[in-house]
């Protein structure tokens, strides 16, 4: 076979990343031959080495770095161990775990572009929560943030895809919450407000596709208004970019730059963070059951002015 014939087959080839290394040895042993001495053989042996190797190759995707976050700015919450006898974490380096290298496919792990927050029904979780979660808790400069909405303008930016929610209490349906304003247990007006807002998708048990309902729930809407609120127009698997600002004692919901929900506080606003993540909701006390929910996120930002 002339080398002109072998190069052709070689084009042919559907080499994946990484192989580059591989076939660069094998063609140099290919064409320190005598061009005539190379055979269809050969071009075998090539071919077979890049599938061989394409293994090798694949590469780990960080949640911290593809994020972009720090420990000085978010808290991991998480587990380990398997979903069925899990160990809550608040702080996940507590587990022994690095930040910087922290990933579970059963809880946390990221792809180039999104990070996936999976959260299983059942999952042992705080002391302060009946419903597990695998979240962020904003952290100012490493330390647990506590702001005030009434003063200055505290504004988080995420872009989620919601896509699986998971069994509730009445087998029917399903709720997950992926973000959140929470509150302190008490403000200094000696309120409960504990969770201001969370923003959240309601549908079918175990759905995985198709339409949803936004739904607006927390201290802002069950004791402000009277009850949650809930807006169609939403799918699962659907990206959307959401927009949560606490300012002047208010809290505003958009969906890109439309406002979706607007409401005054009327108690004292002191002691918030932002959380960000896969927050179970109406699956207290539950069992395990292999019932999940799953969120991704990406372009997660916070701006406080």
């Amino acid at each position: 076979m002339s080398t002109k014939k072998v190069a052709s087959k070689l084009a042919d080839l559907n080499f994946k990343k990484g192989t580059v290394l591989f076939l660069g040895v094998a063609l140099m042993s290919l064409f320190s031959c005598e061009k005539d001495e190379v055979n269809d053989s050969a071009v075998a042996a090539v071919a077979e080495t890049s599938v061989i190797n394409s293994s090798l190759t694949a590469k780990t995707y960080y949640p911290a770095t593809v994020l972009g976050i720090k420990s000085s700015t978010w808290k991991i919450n998480s587990h380990t161990g398997s979903p069925s006898s899990s160990k809550y974490w608040d702080d996940i380096t507590d587990s022994g775990a690095s930040y910087a290298t922290y990933q579970d496919p059963n809880y946390l792990y990221s792809d180039a572009t999104w990070t996936y927050f999976k959260t299983w029904r059942g999952l042992k979780t705080s002391s302060s929560s009946s419903n597990p979660r695998v979240e962020l808790r904003e952290m100012t400069s490493g330390n647990e943030a506590k702001w005030d909405g009434s003063s200055g303008t505290h504004t988080l930016t995420w872009t989620v895809k919601v896509n699986q929610l998971p069994k509730g209490e009445d087998g029917s349906t399903g709720v997950v919450c992926f973000g959140q304003i929470h509150g302190p247990e008490k403000n200094s007006s000696g309120v409960e407000v504990d969770d201001i807002i969370r923003v959240q998708f309601l549908g079918s048990a175990n759905q995985k596709s198709g339409a949803v309902k936004l739904k607006i729930s927390g201290y802002i809407t069950e004791k402000v208004l009277g009850g949650s609120k809930t807006y169609e127009g939403y799918a699962l698997g659907t990206e959307y970019t959401f927009t949560i600002k606490y300012t002047a004692s208010t809290v505003y919901l958009y969906k890109g730059t439309t406002l979706v929900f607007s409401q005054k506080m009327n108690t004292a606003t002191d002691g918030n963070y932002f959380k960000v993540g896969n927050y179970l909701q109406s699956v207290k006390g539950l069992s395990y059951d292999g019932s999940f929910g799953l969120v991704a996120v990406k372009a997660l930002s916070v701006k406080h002015s």
